[in-house]
């Protein structure tokens, strides 16, 4: 009877020891494995911590594939330069004697004289656009140059144009040439870096960075001394009214995706056309 009650005694003992560090034994379990993962973020590399870090990228994508989706904006337009639009579908000649961007469309093949980039921004501000992203690199010359120089200069404050960063060839900047926009174009408020950069562990793509300096492209820390480049994405937001809304600060943010089928895209030639576009406009902007 006395081993039977020693061992009652120590059995009562264990159970109020693990009662009452059962809530700190939880604590640091949790606490050990968000640290794990919170290392795994900013040192995705290293061995076991990958490991960790792989798996709550796993998750995070499980999220964003099956989970709610972010509303598209309904008053986007996504004009494409799809085959259609670089074939041309068949037109009359009356059709391309008395339109000057199909004249210049069929003329040659793409790349077409800048001039049709000039005709379209004259053609989609008259109509009510509010601000116009080309995601285009407009680097070598190009005849038609000087018209949509003038086009960019006239609508400055409602144009954007994408550069890019060549990070295989040190960084090295791609910028609409010299005759579009003077230099440094990466500082003037019409021209954006269209850069994505991948995760270093997948190569893939889950976040956006808005703005990059020099120090950072080489794979160093940003200084506040530096001139800052701001993406593409970021000059549009801004001239939308709504710079305030981007994020002050040189780190990737997470993509918010919508549905696959949210941005259909629009042939390009169709503004251009007569048909479609009384058909898709009415008094100003273009219908959804």
């Amino acid at each position: 009877m006395p081993h039977a009650r020693n061992a009652r005694v120590w059995y009562n003992a264990r159970v109020h020891w693990l009662g009452r560090y059962r809530l700190f034994i939880l604590v640091s379990i949790c606490v050990f494995w968000t640290g794990l993962i919170f290392l795994g973020h900013f040192f995705p590399a290293t061995p076991f911590l990958s490991i960790a870090w792989r798996g709550e990228q796993s998750f995070q994508d499980l999220l964003r594939r099956e989970g709610r989706k972010t509303t598209a904006p309904k008053d986007f337009v996504f004009l494409g330069l799809d085959q259609s639009t670089l074939q041309l579908p068949p037109l009359a000649p009356e059709e391309v004697a008395n339109n000057r961007a199909f004249q210049l469309m069929t003329e040659r093949p793409f790349p077409w004289s800048r001039e049709v980039w000039a005709l379209l921004l004259d053609r989609l501000f008259a109509a009510g656009a509010r601000l116009v992203v080309f995601d285009v690199l407009f680097n070598p010359l190009n005849d038609g140059d000087p018209a949509f120089h003038a086009a960019l200069d006239r609508y400055r404050d409602k144009v954007v144009l994408a550069a890019n960063f060549d990070m295989e060839n040190a960084a090295q900047a791609t910028t609409p040439n010299n005759t579009l926009i003077p230099p440094p174009q990466l500082l003037d408020d019409r021209v954006g870096f269209a850069n994505f950069w991948p995760d270093p562990i997948d190569e893939k793509v889950r976040a956006v960075t808005y703005r990059v300096t020099n120090r950072q492209l080489a794979g160093l820390p940003p200084h506040p001394s530096e001139e800052i480049y701001e993406s593409l994405s970021a000059r549009a937001v801004t001239k939308m009214g709504h710079g305030s809304d981007v994020p002050n600060d040189f780190r990737g943010h997470m993509i918010r995706f919508t549905a696959l089928d949210a941005f259909e895209p629009r042939p390009l030639y169709e503004v251009f056309d007569p048909k479609f576009w009384h058909a898709n406009y009415a008094d100003g902007p273009i219908r959804q």
